[in-house]
C-alpha cells in the first residue's frame, strides 16, 4: 500500500467533505430540507479523519514505515480505518449522532490504536530525521489523548446529559487535541522533514525550546476552550501562558526558516514556498488569536458568535493544514498540484473566511447588514471554492517515482 495512494484517497475525501460544505452552505440560500445538524457531523468528522488525518497519516508512513507499508496488517489497518470514515459519511446525515454512526466512529478509533501499535513496532530512520520524529511522536500520542473523548462521551451523556457544560468540554477537549495536537505537532514535524531530508541538523536546543513550549501550549491551551463558563482567573492565565508559550514557538520555528529560507527557495517550487509563507503567516495569526482568546471578555465573545468560532476552526483546517499538505503531496512527489484549482481555492477560501469573520463583526457591534445577500455570497464563493477543489482532485497528475 503506497504511502502515494493513501494521500491519494484522503483527497477524494477532501473532495467528499467540499461538497458537504457546498450542501452546508446552500440550505439558507434554498431552503433545502436536510438536517442541518447531520449533515454537519459528517462533514466535521470526515473532514478530521478522511482528510487532513489521513493525509498526514500518508506522510508519516512514507518517512518512517517505508518498506513496511504492505504487509497485510498495515493494509488490514489501513482499509479498516477507510471503510469506517466512509461508513460516517453516508450514516451522519441519515442518522445524525446515534447508533450506526457511533459504532464506525468507534470502530475507527480502534483502527488508529492499531496503528500506533504498527507504527511504534516498525518505525525506522528515526535517528536520521530526529526533530521530525520527536514531533511525529508527540502528535500520535495526542491523538491516543484526543481519542478518549469520544469514549468519554457516553457517560457524560447518561450522567450529566447534552446540555451540560460537561459534554460541551468533551466535545472541546477532542477538537483541540486533535487541531492543537495531533495535527499541529504534525505539521511542525514535517516542516522539519523538509529540511533534515537534505541533510540538515538542526540546532537540538531550539527545537527542544519549540517541543517544550508547544506541548505547554498544547495543555494549557486547552484552557481558552472552556472559559465561557467562567471557571476563575486562574484559568484565564493558565489559558494566557499556553497562547504565549505558542506564539514563542512560533518565533523560534520563524528563526530557524529564516536561517535556511535560502536554502528553501532552491530545494522546493516558487509557488509552494509562498504557500509555505502563507501558512507560517497564518499559524502566528492563529496562535494570536488564541493568545486574544484568553481574555474573558474575547472568551465570552466567541461563545456567544458562533461565526467566530467556524471562521476560527476554517482558519486553521482550511487556510493552514490544507494548503500545507497539497504542497507537500506535491513536493514529495506524490501528484502534481493543479495550481489553477489551488488558486481557485484559496480565493473562495479567502472571501468566504473574510465574509464570515465580517458578519460576527456586525453581530458583535450590532450592526446592521442584508443576511440573505451574505448567504448567497458565502454560497457562491464556497462554489468557487468547491469548484477549485474538485479541480485539484480531478485534473492532478500522478508521479512515478517518490523520493525522499
Amino acid at each position: 500500500m503506497e504511502a502515494k495512494k493513501q494521500f491519494i484517497v484522503s483527497l477524494y475525501f477532501f473532495l467528499a467533505i467540499a461538497l458537504l460544505g457546498l450542501i452546508l452552505r446552500a440550505v439558507p440560500v434554498f431552503h433545502l430540507p436536510i438536517n442541518f445538524n447531520n449533515y454537519l457531523h459528517a462533514h466535521s468528522h470526515v473532514a478530521f479523519l478522511g482528510w487532513l488525518h489521513g493525509a498526514f497519516i500518508a506522510f508519516v508512513s512514507y518517512i518512517f514505515l517505508k518498506d513496511k507499508l504492505n504487509t497485510r496488517f498495515f493494509k488490514f489497518i489501513y482499509w479498516f480505518t477507510i471503510a469506517n470514515v466512509a461508513g460516517m459519511y453516508f450514516s451522519f446525515p441519515i442518522q445524525g449522532y446515534k447508533a450506526f454512526s457511533i459504532a464506525f466512529l468507534s470502530l475507527f478509533l480502534i483502527g488508529t490504536y492499531f496503528y500506533l501499535y504498527y507504527f511504534f513496532k516498525n518505525k525506522s530512520d528515526t535517528e536520521k530525521y530526529p526533530a521530525t520524529y520527536k514531533f511525529v511522536k508527540a502528535g500520535l500520542w495526542l491523538q491516543f489523548l484526543s481519542s478518549l473523548s469520544p469514549w468519554s462521551l457516553v457517560f457524560i451523556l447518561k450522567l450529566f446529559g447534552k446540555n451540560s457544560d460537561f459534554y460541551k468540554f468533551d466535545i472541546f477537549y477532542y477538537l483541540h487535541f486533535q487541531y492543537n495536537g495531533w495535527f499541529l505537532f504534525a505539521l511542525l514535524g514535517l516542516t522539519f522533514y523538509l529540511l533534515e531530508r537534505r541533510g540538515i541538523h538542526l540546532n537540538t536546543k531550539q527545537i527542544n525550546r519549540i517541543y517544550y513550549l508547544m506541548l505547554t501550549a498544547v495543555f494549557l491551551g486547552y484552557f481558552s476552550n472552556i472559559l465561557w463558563a467562567k471557571p476563575g482567573w486562574i484559568f484565564n492565565l493558565l489559558a494566557m501562558a499556553g497562547g504565549f508559550a505558542e506564539i514563542l514557538a512560533f518565533l523560534i520555528l520563524l528563526k530557524i526558516i529564516l536561517r535556511y529560507h535560502r536554502y528553501l527557495k532552491h530545494q522546493i517550487s516558487s509557488f509552494s514556498y509562498q504557500v509555505f509563507m502563507i501558512v507560517l503567516l497564518l499559524l502566528f495569526t492563529k496562535a494570536t488569536l488564541q493568545f486574544i482568546g484568553s481574555l474573558q471578555y474575547y472568551a465570552d465573545l466567541s461563545f456567544q458568535i458562533r461565526d467566530f468560532i467556524i471562521g476560527y476552526l476554517h482558519l486553521i483546517m482550511l487556510g493552514i493544514f490544507t494548503p500545507f499538505l497539497l504542497i507537500l503531496g506535491d513536493e514529495l512527489d506524490f501528484y502534481r498540484l493543479n495550481r489553477k484549482g489551488f488558486y481557485l481555492f484559496f480565493a473562495g477560501f479567502t472571501v468566504t473566511e473574510t465574509l464570515i469573520f465580517l458578519r460576527g463583526i456586525f453581530q458583535w457591534f450590532e450592526w446592521t447588514y442584508n443576511g440573505v445577500l451574505m448567504n448567497e455570497l458565502l454560497f457562491y464563493f464556497t462554489l468557487l471554492m468547491f469548484v477549485g477543489i474538485v479541480w485539484i482532485v480531478i485534473k492532478k497528475r500522478y508521479v512515478h517515482q517518490e523520493k525522499i
